[in-house]
């Protein structure tokens, strides 16, 4: 966090000190107020960068197994430009860790599904999931393995990234 408010410092300095210099090589021709509105605008150009960036600098981290299984794009008030094109700012993904099951001749997928947020500090949420493969449907776990109450199954579409992935 504290490196990216230092990007956004040093792109707003680095435009305004163009705009200076080239209110200078005009011979002052160019008005004052061209410095403040060039760093004004290089801190945001810097801002939007990274707002369309995240998503694929952060898939880069993933390990080489983990399968994104859903994104979301959001507008946001203070990223004007997300009005226009809105930016990634939450995905889901699994690593590609899972153990697999067989019980009833059923076929039993435990698995984690980690939830990413780009907040104002970027946020990782996971939660734990039993997926049974032959009904399609899924039940969410506590960190020891136990069914969360109320036991509440979720459909799963035999056709998602997550079913594909865990059972064939």
């Amino acid at each position: 966090m504290i490196w990216h408010l230092v990007a956004v410092f040093i792109s707003g300095l680095v435009l305004g000190a163009f705009a200076f210099l080239f209110r200078k090589l005009s011979r002052n021709l160019l008005p004052k107020w061209v410095i403040p509105v060039a760093a004004g605008i290089g801190m945001l150009g810097y801002l939007a960068y990274y707002n369309y960036t995240w998503f694929d600098f952060r898939v880069g981290q993933l390990p080489q197994k983990a399968t994104v299984l859903t994104t979301e794009r959001t507008s946001n008030f203070f990223q004007p430009w997300s009005y226009v094109i809105p930016a990634i700012n939450y995905f889901e993904f699994i690593d590609g860790e899972f153990k697999t099951y067989q019980q009833d001749s059923e076929r039993l997928v435990q698995y984690i599904r980690y939830e990413f947020y780009h907040d104002y500090i970027d946020r990782l949420d996971n939660k734990f999931f039993l997926l049974n493969c032959t009904q399609a449907e899924q039940l969410e776990l506590d960190d020891a393995g136990q069914p969360i109450p109320p036991y509440k199954t979720e459909p799963v579409d035999r056709g998602s990234a997550l079913f594909k992935k865990l059972c064939q």
